[in-house]
């Protein structure tokens, strides 16, 4: 092995491959690692290799123990050794140095979960709410955000405080609530990018599902007080953070634990508008009623935001028909709703849905099925509200082309092909829907229907994501799921503009010859608006 002078720049990380390559053959006497590199050259080398998600460590790290390297302190000021330095073990977190950012090394061990290590700092009266200046987060924090309930457990018992709040003003139990558990969702996604397994993930990282309920009883034990509406720089609590993060386990332990159901953070939010915000389908709003009405809590169903919203509004602008009726089977107050006039769930992206298909079906279909929920449940929806949909509609170019019905788009091969093989019912294909006249789809799906469709993953896989032929069918099925909707409220404003002087069976007539976006702007001209 050549002589190497001088700090291996940080950028030469073929270098570093090259010679974690290189001592997995190495047999033999090993050679004095001083002979070859200067400290700072083994200390990158060792930093890098456990930095790296590329690069399994553990071969460096042995041939670097195996030949006798020793790590000696930089010597600072008046010949005595420097306690701020950044080390590997500050990024391999297994072992009381301090690094720039104030994290020492009991720190750098209760991130990762060193039991024993902490332990051992612990046993010379290192102190157990030290803070590293740079974040104000305590080895508590630290252990709470890497789920160590063994870490957990010996900090508190000896004397780790469980209300110090950090820079954010979060406190650990912000942070257990905080912090995901293994969903179905993250499982997919490591999948496809890493090439894990869900079993295989499954193992690699422990449970967090009892450390809430672990965290609180320990602390009973040794009678601290734990603040549940503990409340961080945006004003949110424990229980806020467990119901962003869809923490189904902590709500329901907080709640029985006396978390506040109704106070709110800096933007006006209770927990419940919290449940109302996601704009993808969950059980959370149900589960949160269910729990507090066991335990005889009252929850301010019709509470408003900072911008005068209720928890219902924010129901109907993130498309979840099924939290509707929720809300209004636990007392929401139907009598006083305004339909809003912005929609969130025109945030969900592409990138969230498979194509531009589903993500425009997603849209109409979601809206009109909250608006037939509202509908069912006494609303009378007003021609304002009307004129909103219609806005939307524009915004977004969901209205069809009349060569949309005209062509046969759908022949393209690659599409029908994959269009025939994905059933809608079991005698109804997709490629059979598209080929059916608005009002025979009228006659067979609800939009509610559709919205339940466009749930279905599996559905849009292996249609072609984007394209003429996706567009063509994109606007073709929004025109047939909104028909009803279009041909129903446009006929008193025709009715409006010709002064009633054409018979309704005219105007019908008129109507079923006219596409969507025609009827839309016959809503518009009555109005005295203009779709420009």
């Amino acid at each position: 092995m050549a002589q190497v002078h001088g700090k291996i720049e940080e950028k030469d990380h073929g270098f570093l491959r090259k010679l974690c390559f290189f001592i997995r053959g190495c047999q033999g006497q090993l050679p004095n690692l001083r002979d070859i590199f200067r400290p700072e050259a083994i200390e990158w080398l060792l930093t890098e290799s456990i930095k790296s998600k590329r690069m399994d460590p553990d071969p460096l790290v042995h041939f670097v123990i195996n030949s006798g390297y020793k790590d000696e302190p930089v010597i600072g000021e008046g010949g005595k050794p420097s306690s701020r330095r950044t080390t590997p073990i500050h990024h391999a977190f297994d072992v009381n140095y301090t690094d720039e950012d104030g994290l020492t090394h009991l720190h750098a061990a209760c991130k990762s979960g060193c039991t024993d290590a902490v332990k051992k700092f612990l046993e010379v009266s290192q102190d157990p709410n030290c803070i590293v200046p740079k974040t104000g987060d305590s080895p508590l924090h630290l252990a709470a955000r890497n789920g160590s309930k063994e870490v957990t457990l010996l900090l508190l018992r000896n004397g780790a405080n469980p209300n110090l709040a950090n820079e954010k003003g979060l406190t650990p139990l912000h942070i257990i609530c905080e912090h995901p558990f293994i969903t179905e969702e993250i499982l997919k996604n490591l999948a496809v990018e890493e090439g894990f397994t869900p079993l295989q993930f499954t193992c690699k990282k422990t449970s967090r599902n009892d450390l809430p309920e672990l965290f609180l009883k320990i602390n009973d034990e040794l009678n601290q007080l734990v603040k549940v509406d503990a409340r961080d720089n945006k004003g949110r609590t424990p229980l806020h953070l467990a119901l962003e993060r869809e923490n189904n386990d902590v709500v329901k332990y907080v709640l029985k634990r006396g978390a506040d159901p109704n106070l709110t953070d800096e933007e006006g939010f209770t927990p419940l508008h919290v449940t109302c915000k996601k704009t993808s389908r969950n059980d959370l709003p149900e589960l949160f009623l269910k729990i507090n009405d066991e335990l005889n809590q009252l929850v301010k169903v019709d509470a408003r935001d900072n911008e005068g919203r209720t928890p219902l509004q924010w129901a109907v602008s993130n498309f979840t028909p099924d939290v509707i009726d929720v809300l209004l089977d636990h007392g929401a107050d139907l009598s006083n709703f305004v339909f809003p006039s912005s929609f969130e769930s025109t945030y969900r992206t592409p990138m969230l849905l498979s194509n531009a298909l589903q993500l425009k079906l997603s849209l109409v279909s979601g809206l009109l099925a909250c608006v037939e929920r509202l509908e069912k449940r006494g609303y009378e929806l007003t021609r304002n509200d009307v004129l909103k949909i219609v806005e939307f509609f524009i915004e977004h170019k969901l209205f069809g082309k009349s060569t949309d019905l005209d062509d046969n788009w759908f022949d393209d091969e690659e599409f029908a092909e994959e269009a025939k093989q994905n059933m809608i019912t079991s005698s109804l294909s997709f490629y059979d829907l598209i080929q059916l006249q608005p009002e025979e789809v009228t006659k067979l799906l609800t939009p509610e229907d559709f919205y339940n469709l466009t749930e279905t993953e599996e559905l849009w896989w292996y249609l072609p994501e984007e394209g003429p032929t996706t567009e063509a069918c994109a606007r073709c099925m929004c025109e047939k799921i909104s028909r009803r909707f279009f041909r129903r409220w446009a006929l008193y404003p025709l009715l409006e503009l010709t002064k009633y002087q054409l018979p309704i069976l005219c105007c019908n007539m008129i109507i079923e010859r006219l596409m969507n976006e025609d009827l839309s702007n016959i809503c518009l001209a009555a109005a005295g608006r203009s779709s420009c």
